[in-house]
């Protein structure tokens, strides 16, 4: 023996939700196998998926997993924070009532989500025709302290972005995984709800770091 202790390896694991069919499973499969399903398969509770991100030469393995966060599943949900290291709440930018769910999922983070858990806002097909205010939601979300940006999987923009920003901003944080990881192979004052919102194009599509 040299004498040396073996460097343990970090590791996270990430939440992903937000309403039925805004695109959490489309967004996955986008990082990790590189493909588009247009035909919507909801998510029944939770599916994992592994991911291995490479940071500075590190490999860093990630636990994804993906969850419907309508009501029906609300009692599930608050498990799913408490045992992540981060959450990516997403919503559609073409469809007005995938936002509703945003003010009660960012609230159920901030309560059952572990001290060092980091979030993200993510509108997602930004191929499609706007019905959100993109304004509207970046105000919001800089009242909750959390960065958003918005991707499009079918087109993957800023798909790969928008994840490894997530996992810098867990090594930054100076974290090794504080959330349950199963074996691996290999806020402010004031109104902070969600506004209904205008519809309004833009071509803006930058990520907000």
């Amino acid at each position: 023996m040299d004498g040396k202790l073996k460097k343990k390896q970090r590791h996270f694991s990430i939440l992903v939700t937000g309403s039925s069919g805004c695109g959490k499973t489309s967004l996955i499969n986008r990082l990790i196998k590189d493909t588009f399903n247009k035909e919507h398969v909801p998510t029944q509770y939770m599916d994992s998926m592994q991911y291995v991100a490479q940071v500075n030469g590190e490999r860093i393995p990630v636990q994804i997993s993906d969850t419907d966060a309508d009501r029906n599943y609300e009692g599930y949900s608050i498990n799913y924070y408490a045992t992540k290291d981060a959450t990516i709440i997403i919503y559609d930018i073409s469809n007005q009532e995938s936002l509703e769910n945003v003010t009660d999922i960012c609230e159920r983070w901030e309560i059952f989500s572990p001290r060092k858990s980091v979030a993200i806002l993510v509108g997602n097909k930004s191929d499609m025709k706007r019905e959100i205010n993109k304004d509207d939601v970046e105000i919001f979300a800089e009242k909750k302290h959390i960065p958003h940006i918005e991707t499009s999987a079918k087109l993957n923009e800023n798909v790969t972005e928008m994840f490894m920003s997530v996992i810098k901003r867990l090594i930054e944080n100076g974290g090794d995984g504080t959330g349950y990881y199963d074996d691996f192979d290999d806020s402010d004052d004031g109104d902070d709800t969600v506004p209904i919102t205008s519809k309004k194009n833009s071509s803006c599509s930058c990520v907000i770091s």
